[in-house]
């Protein structure tokens, strides 16, 4: 008896899957067949949901290298701005290319490619509702990135807007939930 039971819990050992690597734990990650499928997509960093603006900072360092490289960096583009100049939209456009596997994809959540992300913006609308932001609505534009909300309305409410940037951190991990 004792032969078969210790082949048994063998292949049952066998069977398992490996235990977890430690590292960052995030709020949701897509599994393979819902996430976006390019090559391009693949390779380009992701926000998630829970990062801090540290996290997001550093997320972002190595794109910003890259555009340095072209010297379309934040500080050069400051100048430029303040001397009245524009890069030619050919250079801007090929720093963007050079650069486009380092730039950060939007969170899952709000990714346009996530059949899921209008939904995900409805729930953090309503979650937002709850905690008394009047003006918010889902934004979904043509040609974006992620689905987003937008606060105060037309006559951009002070308040909405005050709230609306208060709860949304809290509102979208709430949403994330479930």
């Amino acid at each position: 008896m004792k032969a078969p039971l210790a082949a048994l819990l063998f292949l049952l050992a066998a069977c398992s899957p490996p235990p977890a690597q430690p590292g960052v734990a995030s709020i949701s990650t897509p599994n393979s067949s819902a996430a976006p499928t390019s090559a391009a997509q693949e390779q380009r960093p992701r926000e998630r949901l829970d990062m801090t603006p540290e996290d997001i900072d550093a997320l972002y360092a190595a794109y910003d290298r890259c555009l340095g490289q072209f010297g379309m960096d934040k500080q050069s583009q400051v100048a430029a701005r303040q001397a009245g100049t524009v890069p030619p939209k050919a250079e801007e456009d090929k720093a963007l290319k050079a650069c486009e596997s380092k730039d950060p994809l939007p969170p899952w959540e709000k990714d346009v490619n996530n059949p899921e992300a209008v939904d995900f913006a409805n729930r953090v609308v309503q979650c937002l509702r709850g905690k008394g932001v009047r003006y918010v609505e889902v934004h979904n534009e043509p040609g974006a990135e992620q689905v987003s909300y937008a606060f105060g309305g037309p006559n951009n409410d002070a308040a909405s807007i005050t709230l609306g940037l208060e709860h949304a951190k809290e509102c979208e991990i709430e949403a994330s939930k479930k």
